[in-house]
């Protein structure tokens, strides 16, 4: 009996009362998990940013450039700005701005802020003038109206006046040679008395665009290869003077006026 007892005694509920107290039990580290944020792992320079509600968009940016140019534009050039466009200068909204562009547009025909923007780039540093020779085709057309000036002078000279025939004696091959050269000089004067006033009236107006200038060249072309046909040819030698300096030249000029007539019309069609 005594072995049973104490097997009894010996179970749980005997047992519970003789454990150890908590207290007197190992004591476990108690770790507080802090909760993940959600953007934690995302990378600073990747966060989004807020979206502010000064920023533009590039159509609106440019919208804003170009009403700017066209502004400025109006008052170097003097000119007068209808109450209409004052009115929605200092508009925010991109529909009037649309808006403000277009009557600017119509206001300024035929330039365009393309073209001003061209001009602008060669304008001294006060903004005030254009310097003419920064401008690479007028350089250009500076040298060649003084080649042909200097040629056709001589040509003139030799072939057309007696101030050489008692005291130098040319070859056939030579007075050829010369022939030829004074009617290509005369050709190519003639192209430049007519193109060179219409390039400085686009640079002074603020038309002339990088586009335009291959136009130049071709015309001239044209132009001075015609006047030198006709010229060969004597078309017109019965219906005007004699053969002369002034004869070639108003040929050349002639011929130069036709081929900008023809060849603008070419590029206008080119570009439909």
């Amino acid at each position: 009996m005594n072995a049973i007892f104490d097997k009894i005694k010996n179970r749980s509920a005997y047992t519970s009362e003789i454990a150890e107290s908590p207290s007197e039990s190992t004591s476990e580290e108690i770790v507080i998990v802090k909760p993940i944020e959600e953007d934690a792992f995302i990378p600073v320079e990747v966060k989004p940013l807020a979206i502010t509600s000064n920023t533009q968009t590039a159509f609106e940016t440019l919208i804003d450039k170009e009403i700017e140019t066209m502004l400025q534009f109006n008052i170097r050039k003097g000119k007068k700005i209808a109450s209409e466009i004052g009115s929605l200068v200092e508009t925010k909204k991109l529909s009037h701005k649309i808006v403000l562009h277009e009557m600017l547009r119509d206001a300024i025909h035929p330039v365009t802020p393309k073209s001003i923007n061209y001009i602008n780039q060669y304008r001294d540093k006060l903004n005030a003038r254009v310097v003419l020779f920064r401008i690479k085709i007028v350089r250009q057309f500076t040298l060649i109206a003084i080649i042909s000036a200097l040629l056709t002078s001589l040509g003139y000279v030799i072939i057309e006046s007696d101030i050489f025939t008692d005291k130098y004696v040319f070859t056939e091959t030579a007075l050829f040679i010369i022939n030829q050269l004074y009617v290509v000089a005369t050709a190519f004067l003639g192209a430049m008395l007519y193109f060179f006033p219409k390039l400085l009236k686009q640079i002074d107006n603020s038309t002339l665009t990088a586009h335009k200038i291959p136009f130049y060249w071709m015309a001239i072309l044209l132009g001075s290869i015609s006047a030198i046909i006709l010229i060969h040819t004597k078309v017109f030698a019965p219906y005007l003077i004699d053969d002369t300096l002034l004869h070639n030249l108003f040929i050349a000029a002639a011929c130069g006026f036709v081929a900008d007539i023809l060849y603008g019309n070419i590029q206008a069609i080119a570009q439909l």
